[in-house]
């Protein structure tokens, strides 16, 4: 990870929370606690431990072959090294952004943004967005894809072992959700789906085996 001049060194002894606006350095090295902060970034650094790292307005980094259980944030990304091990993920407003062989136990899920995982990730439960595209290469998700925006892009030998759903927009007078671009999905010839292609609103399809379009179901008007 990057040095940072002017951070917060919080050894994982006992649950800490810090409400400044430093970024919490986390030098946990086979410790385990919890670390939450508001106005704040969390770093954690290589081959550490640590049970649930949380802040409000701060971005997450979790530097390689480390292990922690729940991450979370509202207003910042959250971006994984290599061989990261967790129970769950979710941010509102950012991204997950992983390197290779990831191992997730439950869910990832963001609103507003991607999910980009790098090769042989394996997640036990789902992945969901709205405002954001997932890609997956060479991985494993032992539930659903969902976004409502964005596009989702399967590669290698991808394996969705759920359904892949884009759900309907959500638009009445005061507020409306997302984009007015047609979404797309793209799946690779040895990528698979366990289960169906649920579509609730127009999506593009760009499928290298045809047989795919057998699991597509539209539960929308095309008028």
């Amino acid at each position: 990870m990057k040095n940072i001049k002017f951070a917060c060194f919080v050894p994982l002894l006992a649950s800490a929370t810090l409400l400044s606006g430093c970024i919490i350095h986390v030098d946990g090295q086979g410790r385990n606690g919890d670390v939450s902060g508001v106005f704040g970034s969390i770093e954690l650094d290589e081959g550490s431990q640590a049970n649930n790292l949380s802040t409000v307005n701060g971005g997450i980094e979790i530097d390689s072959r480390s292990k922690v259980r729940h991450v979370s944030t509202v207003n910042g990304g959250i971006e994984l090294g290599d061989e990261v091990s967790l129970a769950s993920a979710e941010t509102v407003n950012g991204g997950i952004e992983a390197g290779t062989q990831l191992r997730v136990e439950e869910d990832l899920s963001t609103v507003n943004g991607e999910v980009l995982l790098g090769k042989g990730a394996d997640v036990g439960g789902s992945i969901s967005t709205v405002n954001g595209d997932i890609s997956l290469d060479d991985s494993r998700v032992g539930r659903n894809l969902e976004t409502q925006t964005g596009d989702i892009r399967l590669s290698g030998n991808t394996l969705v072992e759920g359904d892949i759903v884009f759900t309907a927009r959500r638009d009445n007078s005061f507020f409306k959700w997302g984009s007015d671009e047609t979404p797309e999905l793209h799946i690779t010839a040895s990528a698979s789906v366990g289960g169906q292609i649920i579509l609730q609103r127009p999506v593009n399809l760009h499928f290298e085996n045809a047989a795919l379009h057998d699991k597509v179901v539209r539960r929308f008007s095309r008028e």
